[in-house]
């Protein structure tokens, strides 16, 4: 920001004529300061909190959980809305950008319609420009046309290639993983892209397929593609859009004795198998813990244990995987939105940070992975709507997109979930909201985050912050309630170094920054 010493300085300096001949000021008048830099590190002290209330961030033995892989979203088949999108950029730095959502992981598609249907030939169109204008002539015009049976697949498959591409240029740390919805049609049960089974026989066949995809994408963009999954929602094949069946044991079997040795003999020993990504919580759970009990072996496999989470909001049965859990095998959520009638509203919103909650707190998922980034709807499946027209111009964050950075944003990969309580005040039983959920989270570094959803319509708090062991080097804390989104502030210690915050009804506070060891006095 520019800034004039003072009017009386500017009226001297004019009237001595000291300025331009055009009646401007010269470069010499005024005075530009640097941009201030905003710190985490203390810069005061805050008043002496007024409330005995505690939340109490808990380390060491017996109170550490799994460690957190990252967010993320998927664009699929939708890969071309946001290509058609006149701002597609932006919308894709609010999702993965510094000041948007923070995400790490990216969900693709290796589509069924990379075969022509008549000729059987398979070409993934790798050398096609996808660097075209959202509102190029040649693909606007005609826009649902059939390419190799999917209406506007041409578009889906340069929308997901311009993706890939600007993620692995300006976001570095993304880690991309694409799940199969359907094998080539010729490889099918039935012959086609929706329905039916991996055919008899037909498992190195589309194991090497895999593999070509893998090749194709990692020499075109240069990424390291870190999971490939085979299925998608291996129990609904029979649904409109493309899909294939799978039991537990024909999936298990085919990572085990097909994908990972043809993943391995291509030099892809790192590159780990997403195995499950049933559509049902519980009941994927159950899929992927039979199909491990079927073949223990794929427990060694380099594999990552997945399901989806389609039930109605709030009724989800947060179940862990006992034996994920005892194979040290990460699980994942690859897939959760609702189909409900769309609602951008703050209540909608901390649903969602209940379900974040309790898929990290109840199920110690390592992973969250969204449905649809973006794209146009009239549900709920998006974070952010675009707008329906061709191409679009128009868009708009909902509420719970602000709910699901409130993690997103502020736990870092790589952190350890671990214990936090409360501890009332003595004969005060509500100090706290009985509806408020609590998850805290540790790294190595000395970086913490403690998520705070408070569900009471009606009751806002006070507390003191304190972590066991540890004391705070610095304090930021972000809130998101019906009036703010992500709103930044500042929590200097006060003279005898306590910390408190102010928590406001129906909110998501985040807490975080560095600890320290206590000094010795």
């Amino acid at each position: 920001m520019k800034k004039i010493y003072s009017l009386l300085f500017v009226s001297l300096f004019l009237f001595l004529g000291y300025s331009c001949e055009d009646g401007s000021l010269s470069h010499g008048d005024v005075y530009i300061p640097d941009p201030v830099e905003e710190t985490d590190e203390d810069d005061g002290f805050s008043a002496e909190p007024t409330t005995e209330a505690v939340i109490k961030v808990q380390l060491g033995d017996g109170h550490e959980h799994q460690i957190i892989d990252g967010f993320g979203c998927a664009f699929a088949e939708w890969s071309h809305r946001i290509w058609n999108h006149m701002q597609r950029e932006d919308v894709v730095n609010d999702l993965f950008g510094e000041n948007g959502l923070k995400l790490n992981i990216f969900r693709g598609e290796v589509f069924p319609h990379y075969q022509n249907p008549t000729t059987n030939v398979i070409d993934f169109g790798i050398n096609r420009t996808f660097n075209l204008a959202p509102n190029d002539p040649s693909m606007i015009n005609d826009y649902w046309r059939d390419f190799n049976g999917s209406g506007c697949g041409e578009q889906v498959q340069l929308g997901q290639m311009w993706l890939v591409d600007i993620l692995q240029r300006k976001y570095k740390d993304v880690k991309f993983m694409f799940s199969t919805w359907s094998p080539p049609g010729t490889m099918k049960s039935n012959g086609k892209p929706s329905g039916g089974s991996l055919k008899t026989g037909s498992g190195d066949e589309f194991a090497d397929y895999l593999i070509d995809f893998i090749n194709t994408y990692t020499n075109k963009f240069g990424i390291k593609i870190y999971a490939i999954s085979p299925s998608n929602e291996p129990n609904s094949s029979g649904t409109g859009w493309n899909g294939c069946s799978w039991t537990y044991g024909n999936l298990a079997n085919f990572c085990q004795d097909n994908l990972r040795p043809a993943l391995d003999k291509a030099g892809y020993q790192d590159m780990k198998i997403i195995f499950g990504e049933h559509s049902w919580w519980k009941a994927g759970v159950t899929f992927l813990e039979n199909g491990l009990k079927a073949r223990p072996e794929l427990a060694n496999s380099n594999i990552i244990a997945a399901a989806h989470g389609y039930t109605l909001i709030g009724n989800t049965e947060f179940v862990q995987s006992p034996l994920c859990a005892e194979k040290n095998i990460h699980l994942w959520n690859t897939e959760t939105s609702s189909t409900d009638t769309y609602d951008p509203s703050w209540k909608n919103a901390m649903q969602w940070a209940t379900t974040f909650h309790n898929y990290l707190a109840v199920s110690n998922l390592n992973a969250f992975v969204w449905w649809a980034g973006a794209r146009p709807c009239t549900n709920n499946e998006a974070l952010i709507r675009l707008e329906e027209a061709l191409p679009g111009t128009n868009y708009e964050r909902a509420a719970r997109y602000y709910s699901y950075g409130q993690f997103t944003k502020f736990i870092p990969e790589g952190s350890r979930r671990v214990d936090v309580k409360t501890i009332a005040p003595e004969n005060d039983d509500e100090a706290f909201p009985k509806e408020l959920l609590m998850t805290a989270y540790v790294k190595d570094d000395g970086t913490y985050t403690i998520v705070l959803v408070n569900n009471s319509t009606s009751k806002a708090f006070e507390t003191k912050l304190e972590i066991e062991g540890k004391e705070f080097q610095t304090m930021i804390a972000y809130t998101s309630d019906e009036g703010v989104k992500w709103q930044r502030k500042k929590i200097n210690p006060s003279l005898n170094g306590l910390r408190a915050i102010t928590v406001p009804k129906f909110s998501v506070v985040t807490i975080t920054g560095k600890m320290k060891d206590i000094e010795a006095e």
